[in-house]
């Protein structure tokens, strides 16, 4: 049901339905389980390596999971040192014999259930499968997978749906199964939105996740999604009017290339979808986008869920298999398209940050000060943020004043617009007004805002820095000397 039927597999290598002990698709699979899946997958298969990034708040561990080939895996970092040239404009683009860097991850809302069912079949394919394409695959490619990317609130939704399915399934929707409550397993810990965290980082999952995000900007993100069960299934590109104002076209022009792939591998299964309709496509607040503030080719992937086992819907019965195999169809596309297009990936991430150069040469303001010394402690937490972003911080090197602004030097920090990832500096600093109708409720944003930090915008180059900054300072509380 859910591979291709030639596919011949080494026989070595566990099943998840053999390791769980039911079939893929009829329970929910619980964080644990799914961890314990893919430390199994590595034990019998040198195609397969498991890094932990963390821990949530509920002392769930964070993995990532690197699948490629073993002869790629032996000079991993040597790679990883490579590709992340693609951000230093100076450098050349890379050759066509360099993997590509591909991250997929799921269920970063932790009731959007088929998501990380799906993680562990690609995990058994990548590992298991012995045709010729799957060769070149890990040969060609460097493949990430985050199988959940919201443990804390996975586990909970498996809770409710795994408690109140029936024997057979209920496709009533009305049925206690498919109404779970609040707090449901959308969010965090802390009920927190974590797919409106990427900028902010607010949260540890988020933390733990852009770390590793910034030891490979990879060419390739895909956040995988569930929506309303009377749709079908959604890829980008989404509609003109919710694209950023600041992403170059570029990026947005490689995801209709993509899209080709996903709508093909759809059409070979027989499933319905749309495009260009919906979803915003413009803040770095979403997994889907902060990729593509450092020229990754991100997109989202939103596929009706069940919501249970089994629902009724506009479009007939819809099943929790059939949801599954959806996502895995396009997660095979996302393959596809990376290893077809990474020469084009490769220059792509390379004229992102020559862009990125030039939009900051061109902006008013060429440099930022922040910092106010009656709140150090504030002050060293969007410090923080900034480093964790890879933004160049500099010391101040002078006590300044700007626009009646005083900034004292040694609590007060300089950062010059003219870098690379110049659009997440505007991110932070500068204002965004959006006046078109959105999809969801994000009409502007400018974190040094939200902060409430005292910062002066400067329209000169001539303010003297200091050192540059690479990590924050303890600040000192009442009593210590």
């Amino acid at each position: 049901y859910y591979f291709p039927k030639a596919t011949k597999f080494d026989p070595t290598v566990p099943t998840p339905d053999k390791f769980l002990g039911y079939a893929l698709g009829s329970h929910y699979t619980r964080h644990d389980q799914i961890v314990g899946y893919f430390r199994e997958l590595a034990k019998v298969s040198n195609r397969v390596h498991v890094q932990s990034l963390g821990k949530t708040y509920e002392e769930r561990e964070q993995i990532v999971i690197t699948f490629t080939a073993p002869e790629n895996y032996s000079r991993l970092e040597e790679i990883r040192k490579e590709h992340i040239t693609t951000v230093d404009p100076s450098k050349p683009v890379l050759s066509s014999k360099a993997p590509v860097i591909v991250m997929l991850g799921y269920s970063v809302h932790g009731n959007e259930g088929s998501c990380s069912e799906v993680s562990l079949l690609m995990g058994y394919y990548l590992a298991a499968a012995q045709d010729g394409e799957t060769t070149q695959w890990l040969k060609e490619a460097v493949i990430f997978i985050d199988p959940s990317l919201n443990p804390d609130g996975r586990d909970r939704a498996a809770n409710w749906f795994n408690s109140y399915k029936s024997f057979p399934p209920v496709a009533d929707p009305l049925d206690k199964e498919h109404m779970e409550v609040w707090p449901n397993g959308r969010t965090n810990h802390y009920f927190a939105d974590l797919n409106r965290d990427w900028l902010n980082l607010v949260h540890v999952e988020s933390r733990n996740r852009v770390e590793f995000f910034h030891q490979w900007y990879p060419n390739v993100q895909i956040d995988f999604h569930e929506m309303g069960a009377n749709a079908t299934y959604y890829f980008e590109p989404t509609p003109k009017r919710h694209e950023s104002p600041i992403i170059p076209q570029f990026i947005y022009d490689e995801n209709a290339i993509f899209a080709k792939y996903h709508a093909k591998a759809l059409d070979e299964i027989g499933s319905l979808y749309f495009t260009k309709e919906n979803f915003d496509n413009l803040s770095p607040i979403y997994g889907s986008t902060y990729p593509k503030f450092y020229g990754t080719i991100a997109a989202t992937f939103e596929q009706a869920g069940s919501g249970g086992m089994m629902k009724e819907t506009a479009n007939g019965l819809l099943t929790f298999p059939f949801t599954i195999r959806n996502h895995l169809a396009t997660s095979f596309s996302s393959l596809k398209a990376a290893i077809a297009e990474k020469t084009n990936l490769f220059k792509i991430q390379k004229d992102f940050f020559n862009y990125g150069l030039e939009q900051a040469r061109a902006n008013t303001a060429k440099a930022y000060v922040f910092g106010d010394s009656r709140d150090e402690s504030l002050t060293q937490k969007f410090l923080g943020l900034l480093l964790q972003h890879r933004i160049q911080v500099y010391d101040l090197a002078t006590n300044t004043t700007v626009e009646g602004k005083s900034f004292e030097k040694g609590k007060a920090y300089l950062v010059p617009a003219e870098q690379p990832n110049f659009l997440v500096i505007h991110s932070l600093f500068e204002e965004i007004s959006l006046k078109d109708s959105l999809f969801y409720d994000n009409t502007g944003w400018s974190v040094i805002h939200a902060y409430g930090l005292q910062y002066a915008k400067l329209k000169t180059k001539e303010i003297a820095k200091g050192a540059p900054v690479t990590a924050t300072i303890q600040a000192k509380g009442a009593g210590e000397g």
